[in-house]
């Protein structure tokens, strides 16, 4: 499952085999479009693994080589990449190439990001992350490589966000941090001590020079700057703003850290006040904010949609039925 948030606060949501389905702020569910395969001819076919939006409205997919594009309208057609090459190449949209997209996202101006896991190993170091972006002018350039860049090191990129700005946040889900890069390309932590603990985790609030997070993962910026993401281990959405670290969402009891070696809460599922609310991340979590500051996360465990009011109230829009 992927979402975004259109310009009228609708949820579009991908749910399975290439179903887009449309959520309105009242609640009424309707669909966008039954396959979004149905409509292309021959291979490759469309599919979804991460997912963006423009301010026109404009929804990208991404696969693992493939970016699609559908219009508000529900047409799609391949936007970005060369099928079949299993290769990255920067230049022209036309001939541009990309391999194992893992994170998409679209700034105010339009310019597209990815991050590409590389899992090749090929100089026996492990895996390693490009991020690269599609400029308005149509071509495609690499931002950082995380192998080169000492800075930005890590072997789990686990979210990624941009802010009005152009500046990208990643989630370093190795390193149990957050950084950000600036659109000058320099790099900094937003929150959590980088490499600190590789194994027993401990989540603590407060000072970002003492802050300690798990395992920090989808990321989005609201729109006063500050920092919102959520953390698959502790089952909380935490934010991060006037550097300070907190939690926004979730109260699971988190097991002592000599329990589980790679940090853990207990999963749960109880909707009310946000302090209170129980999640059950570790299936699958994603976020997305609408223009009333509310806040919508895929509770994977759960299977279900949530919805963090601006107001500080979970409730669940969105249920698969049993």
């Amino acid at each position: 499952m992927a979402f975004v948030v259109d310009s009228q606060d609708n949820l579009i949501i991908h749910v399975y085999r290439g179903r887009i389905l449309r959520l309105s702020p009242q609640g009424t569910l309707s669909v966008v479009t039954d396959d979004i395969r149905k409509d292309i001819k021959k291979s490759p076919y469309p599919s979804c693994n991460a997912m963006a939006i423009d301010s026109r409205d404009n929804v990208y997919m991404a696969d693992d080589e493939v970016i699609w594009k559908m219009t508000p309208d529900g047409k799609v057609s391949m936007f970005a990449g060369v099928p079949f090459t299993a290769s990255r190449k920067d230049g022209p949209l036309a001939t541009a190439q990309f391999r194992g997209i893992e994170h998409i996202d679209v700034d105010a101006t339009g310019t597209i990001y990815v991050a590409e896991r590389d899992n090749t190993n090929k100089d026996n170091l492990g895996d390693f992350y490009l991020i690269r972006k599609i400029g308005t002018n149509g071509l495609v350039s690499t931002v950082v490589n995380t192998r080169e860049n000492p800075a930005l090191k890590t072997r789990w990129l686990a979210g990624m966000g941009v802010d009005a700005q152009g500046s990208l946040y990643v989630s370093d889900g190795s390193g149990r941090c957050i950084k950000k890069i600036a659109s000058n390309g320099t790099i900094s932590t937003v929150a959590g001590l980088c490499g600190k603990r590789e194994f027993h985790p401990v989540y603590v609030q407060g000072t970002i020079s003492k802050a300690e997070l798990m395992a920090p993962q989808d990321i989005l910026i609201d729109r006063t700057g500050a920092v919102i993401f959520a953390d698959g281990r502790l089952n909380r959405i935490i934010k991060v703003a006037n550097e300070t670290v907190a939690t926004l969402a979730g109260n699971s009891e988190i097991q002592p850290n000599n329990v589980n070696m790679g940090g853990r809460s207990k999963e749960g599922y109880k909707d009310g006040k946000a302090l209170t609310a129980l999640f059950n991340f570790p299936q699958r979590c994603a976020l997305t904010i609408d223009s009333r500051q509310n806040i919508y996360i895929i509770d994977g465990g759960n299977d279900c949609i949530r919805r963090l009011s601006a107001d500080g109230t979970v409730t669940t829009v969105a249920k698969r039925a049993d």
